[in-house]
């Protein structure tokens, strides 16, 4: 029984694995043509947690901050710690980054249905650039994450700290790999994709475009046309 759940279990991180490889390197591979960059920056960001973290851990070390088995001491450990959970705090990263980019956005498409009704309404402004905003900035917290929980990881079950187990090491490091693979695959949504279906000319987003062309003229009559006061 234990033989065929170490194999069950061996699998599926087999699996994991090469699902998270092959989006990795399809994303990438795709991004290479056109946005070169964002697959510098990435790897950027995930080099610099990596290192950052290292160097932080092995001085925290090596000065007492951080015990043998990983507790945090004194007022640098208590720093650390509160960096560390602020760094890792995902969700709270994604509701502030959604907070912000709602309170940009919401209030102009209520402005212009609002205004709308009266023929002067005007077209939201910097909504593109919001969303380039949100998906960045979620794309670069998961990355520092990614290689924040790396260096724990390796870093804490060399030292042997307290419940860094082998196995929760590599929980941990496939967990690096998930924000990874998460992070490659909303680059991918947010700029391949994007532009293949933007200058669709496929009858349903013909339609679509023609249908909210026809909203807008009818929310800025008033505005377009000065006949019409």
């Amino acid at each position: 029984m234990s033989i065929t759940s170490n194999l069950g279990l061996f699998s599926t991180i087999v699996f994991v694995v090469f699902g998270a490889v092959f989006i990795i390197g399809y994303a990438g591979r795709q991004l290479a043509y056109r946005h070169g960059s964002d697959i510098r920056i990435v790897w950027y960001l995930f080099s610099l947690a990596l290192t950052s973290t290292f160097l932080i851990a092995w001085w925290a070390t090596s000065a007492g901050a951080i015990d043998a088995a990983g507790n945090f001491h004194g007022t640098a450990g208590a720093v650390l710690h509160k960096l560390l959970e602020l760094m890792l705090d995902l969700q709270a990263d994604l509701k502030i980054l959604g907070a912000m980019v709602a309170l940009v956005i919401l209030p102009q498409f209520l402005s212009y249905v609002l205004s709308g009704l009266f023929g002067c309404a005007v077209a939201p402004m910097l909504v593109g650039p919001s969303f380039r905003f949100f998906f960045w900035s979620v794309v670069k917290s998961f990355v520092i994450a990614a290689g924040i929980i790396l260096v724990v990881a390796v870093f804490g079950w060399v030292q042997g700290w307290n419940g860094l187990s082998a196995r929760k090491a590599v929980e941990l490091a496939g967990t690096t790999l998930l924000l990874l693979t998460m992070s490659f695959f909303l680059l991918y949504i947010y700029r391949d994709l994007g532009g293949a279906i933007q200058p669709s000319n496929s009858p349903g987003v013909v339609k679509i475009r023609r249908a909210l062309q026809g909203i807008n003229a009818w929310a800025n009559r008033r505005t377009a046309s000065p006949s019409g006061r």
